[in-house]
C-alpha cells in the first residue's frame, strides 16, 4: 500500500496539485505579508528568513509555477527517456527551493516533539510484551518498571502534578507557534516528493548504483555506523537529568530544571535513543524479520516501506535543519555564548543527517538485491489517467 501510494505521489497529476498549493501559499503571502510564516519566525532561526522581504514567498511562487510547468510537461511532452531526463535539472531547481523553506530550527523540534510524544505508548507496549513472553522477561520489565517508578517518586517528575504541568506547557507551547510548524511540515513533505519524482525521473543515470558491489555495502556500512553515532551525544547530556547532578548545553539551566522540564527531556533523550537502535537494526537481522517477541508481526518480514519512509523521512528533516542550527550556534557565539558552539557536537545534524539517508538507501539497495519478492520503484514517474 505504501509503495502505490509513493508511485501516486509523484504522478504529475499528484506534483501538479502540490506545486499549485505551493504557488497559492506564496501568492497569499505576497499579498497579506503579515501572513508569511518566514517574516516572523516565532523565535525560530530560519535560513530563507535571512533573505529580503519579499524574496522568500517570491521564490516559493517561482518554484510552484516551475512545477507545475514540469508536471505538464511529463503528462504531455516527455514521452520518451531523454525527454524525462531533461526534466531533471527543473525538477531539482523545484526540490532545491522547497528544501532552503524547510532549513529552520522549528521544523526539527516540531518532528522531535511529536515522536517524543509516543514515548509513554512505546514504553507500553514493550512492557506488555515482555510480561507475555519468558520469566526472564518478565523478570526484566518488573524491574526496569520499579527502578522507574523508584526515580519518578524521587524525583517528582512522575508525580500527577509534574506529568500535567508538562502536558500544560506543551499545549501552550503548540499554541503559541500556531500553524507554522504545520506549514514546515508540510514544505517537507512536498519536498520529499519532488525528491522522489528527481530520482525517478535519474533512475537511467544511477543503474549502476543499482548492481551488486562490496565497496558500496561497505561504504553504506560506515555510514550506518556513524548515523547510529550520531544521536548518541544528546543521548548522553539527556541521561544525566536522570541524577542530581545535570549536564547543561544550551539555553536550560539548572533552576529551569523543574520536575516537569526534567521529564520531558528524558522523553526527547529516550526518541533520539530509540532512532539509533533503530538505525543499527539497518544492518542487523531483526531489521529484516520482525523479532518474535513483537505482538502480532513477530517472525515476519520488515516490509521495505516501513523501514525506508521514516528513515528517509527523518534523515531530510535532520539534514534540512543543519544549517539553521549551525546559524544558530554562530549567532549565540557572535554574542559572546561561545558555549553555544557544543551545540554542533551535541545535535551534529551535519552529519548524522547525510549518513542516515546513505544508511537507509544501502538498506534498500540490499533488501532488493537479495530479495527477489521486494518490490522495485517504477523507472519514471506515472503518467495521470485518461
Amino acid at each position: 500500500m505504501l509503495r502505490t501510494l509513493g508511485a501516486r505521489a509523484r504522478t504529475p497529476l499528484a506534483l501538479a496539485l502540490t506545486s499549485t498549493l505551493v504557488a497559492v501559499l506564496a501568492t497569499w503571502w505576497l499579498v497579506e505579508p503579515g501572513t508569511n510564516p518566514f517574516g516572523d519566525t516565532a523565535g525560530s532561526v530560519s535560513v530563507v528568513a535571512l533573505l529580503p522581504e519579499p524574496l522568500p514567498a517570491t521564490l516559493l511562487l517561482l518554484a510552484g509555477l516551475l512545477g507545475l510547468t514540469v508536471a505538464l510537461s511529463l503528462q504531455v511532452v516527455a514521452r520518451t527517456p531523454a525527454q524525462r531526463r531533461r526534466l531533471v535539472a527543473p525538477a531539482a531547481t523545484v526540490t532545491a527551493v522547497l528544501a532552503l523553506a524547510c532549513m529552520d530550527t522549528q521544523l526539527i523540534s516540531f518532528t522531535g516533539y511529536l515522536v517524543a510524544m509516543t514515548i509513554p505508548f512505546v514504553a507500553i507496549t514493550l512492557l506488555v510484551a515482555a510480561l507475555r513472553r519468558s520469566t526472564a522477561a518478565r523478570v526484566t520489565a518488573v524491574v526496569v518498571a520499579s527502578l522507574v517508578a523508584w526515580w519518578g517518586a524521587t524525583s517528582g517528575s512522575l508525580a500527577p502534578g509534574a506529568v500535567t504541568e508538562m502536558v500544560r506547557e506543551l499545549g501552550g507551547g503548540f499554541a503559541r507557534v500556531g500553524a507554522r510548524p504545520w506549514i514546515l511540515a508540510g514544505l517537507a513533505l512536498a519536498t520529499v516528493q519532488w525528491w522522489t519524482a528527481v530520482l525517478s525521473l535519474a533512475t537511467p543515470l544511477t543503474a549502476r548504483l543499482r548492481l551488486p558491489s562490496a565497496r558500496l555495502d561497505r561504504l553504506t556500512t560506515v555510514a550506518t555506523v556513524v548515523a547510529v553515532l550520531g544521536p548518541l551525544p544528546y543521548v548522553t547530556v539527556r541521561a544525566t537529568w536522570l541524577l542530581p547532578d545535570a549536564v547543561f548545553v544550551g539555553p536550560i539551566t539548572p533552576e529551569d530544571l523543574d520536575p516537569s522540564m526534567r521529564l520531558w527531556g528524558l522523553m526527547l533523550g529516550a526518541a533520539a535513543l530509540g532512532g539509533a537502535i533503530l538505525t543499527l537494526g539497518l544492518i542487523r537481522p531483526w531489521g529484516r524479520v520482525f523479532p518474535t517477541w513483537m505482538p502480532y508481526v513477530g517472525g515476519r518480514a520488515v516490509p521495505l516501506a516501513a523501514a525506508a519512509v521514516p528513515g528517509y523521512a527523518v534523515a531530510f528533516v535532520l539534514t534540512a535543519s543543519a544549517p539553521s542550527i549551525a546559524l544558530m550556534s554562530f549567532e549565540q557565539a557572535a554574542d559572546g555564548d561561545t558555549g553555544a558552539l557544543w551545540m554542533l557536537l551535541l545535535l551534529p545534524f551535519w552529519l548524522w543527517g547525510p549518513a542516515l539517508a546513505v544508511a537507509v538507501w544501502g538498506y534498500v539497495r540490499r533488501r532488493r538485491l537479495t530479495d527477489p519478492s521486494t518490490p522495485h520503484p517504477d523507472p519514471v514517474p506515472g503518467r495521470m489517467a485518461a
